[in-house]
């Protein structure tokens, strides 16, 4: 017998035993959709982290205060801020701390989350500025009290955003006057929490300020003159901050961009190796569940296989027979898998609000594994029928 008519006797086989193909597959169809799942949802969650840091510009870096014991004089203050602008080899540097405010709208309470900065933040990231403008370093030392907003705010509560333009919002931090609208970048942690609008303010507007020198900074964020000596410049930053802080230059740690990417990669590459590994035992269950019903097979067909030994056929037919059954139990498992895999995947791209990344080496892997429980799990009934005696087989009822 061909391979071709071997497939197709498995496939009349399978036909006869709808349900109980059906059932057997169904270990493999959710292994296979589990592993797919959770590879496209992580592969799509490292792909919009990595989005969001790929709007910072080349060279950049961040230093601040290394955790411990370490010496109490090392930190970093608003006057070192103003300083660090003056230095060799540094482009731009910013700092930026978070702030959680509210807004009352009739009964409704808004929640913010400010980021105080300060005007050259957007030199060094990328801001998608729909309407207006970013504040400048003038508003920035004067205080002013103004504020960039981002679309989802301004389109709710002005309808566009260059109507929101010029408009005074009352925060619990004060009252601001909206000098622009900015897009804001899809986020894998988008509205954990709750609704939260964002915004942009300068630093030195907020209110528990002061007068600025004395500030502590929890981070200097830094675009390096030359990307290049990048790691010269950040080893000259931190002598100069130990200096400064009569501390010492270990004191300060420091994280390039390149650093940050590689972290995440190899944070989401783990998370997707634990938890498919965890989906892939059902597939081990499902592999389980052929090698059963395999075996239910070989006896339900003794007689047949006496007959065909009878006839002519070689154990090798035999045995290549019921592998071939096996196998394709498990291939149309692994595709029903694979698409179920990717619709749900695609799904949850969608809610999270994630871009949709479809992962082809985690399809492939669950097709390979597919057809390798199917080998595994079906060599055993196929051996088993390929070493029946003609006569026992003939004679059995």
């Amino acid at each position: 017998m061909s391979m071709f008519e071997s497939i197709m006797v498995a496939l009349d086989n399978l036909r006869v035993n709808k349900l109980r193909s059906f059932l057997t597959m169904i270990g493999i169809v959710f292994g296979v959709m589990a592993v797919v799942t959770v590879v496209s949802i992580g592969q799509a969650g490292q792909a919009s982290v990595l989005s969001e840091l790929s709007n910072y510009k080349d060279g950049f870096f961040i230093l601040y205060k290394g955790a411990g014991d370490g010496n109490m004089k090392a930190e970093i203050k608003m006057r070192d801020l103003s300083e660090a602008r003056k230095l060799a080899g540094v482009k731009y540097v910013s700092s930026t701390n978070s702030y959680q405010m509210s807004e009352m709208r009739g009964s409704e309470k808004m929640q913010f989350l400010i980021s105080a900065t300060t005007s050259d933040m957007v030199k060094m990231q990328k801001v998608d500025i729909v309407a207006g403008r970013f504040f400048n370093a003038q508003e920035q030392r004067a205080r002013q009290k103004v504020i960039v907003v981002e679309t989802t705010y301004a389109e709710k509560i002005y309808g566009t955003a260059d109507r929101a333009v010029n408009r005074k919002i009352k925060l619990s931090g004060g009252s601001f006057r909206i000098i622009g609208v900015y897009k804001p970048q899809k986020s894998i942690f988008g509205d954990v929490g709750g609704t939260q609008y964002k915004a942009y303010t300068p630093m030195d507007a907020m209110p528990d300020t002061g007068s600025g020198a004395g500030r502590y900074l929890s981070s200097l964020e830094f675009i390096a003159e030359s990307p290049e000596d990048m790691d010269e410049t950040i080893q000259e930053l931190k002598q100069w901050l130990a200096l400064r802080h009569n501390a010492e230059a270990e004191d300060f740690k420091s994280q390039t961009g390149k650093e940050v990417q590689e972290q995440v990669s190899s944070i989401f590459s783990m998370l997707q190796l634990v938890i498919g590994s965890i989906a892939g035992i059902s597939l081990l269950v499902g592999g389980i569940g052929i090698m059963n019903i395999m075996l239910v097979s070989v006896t339900e067909r003794t007689r047949e296989i006496g007959i065909r030994k009878a006839i002519g056929a070689t154990p090798r037919a035999i045995k290549q027979q019921f592998l071939i059954e096996s196998v394709i139990l498990s291939f149309l498992g692994g595709t029903v898998g694979a698409l179920l895999g990717l619709l749900v995947g695609a799904l949850a791209s969608f809610v999270l609000s994630l871009p949709n990344v479809v992962s082809m080496w985690a399809i492939v892997l669950a097709f390979g594994f597919s057809a390798t429980v199917g080998i595994f799990f079906g060599y055993y009934p196929a051996n088993k029928a390929a070493k029946l005696q003609p006569i026992e087989a003939l004679r059995y009822e």
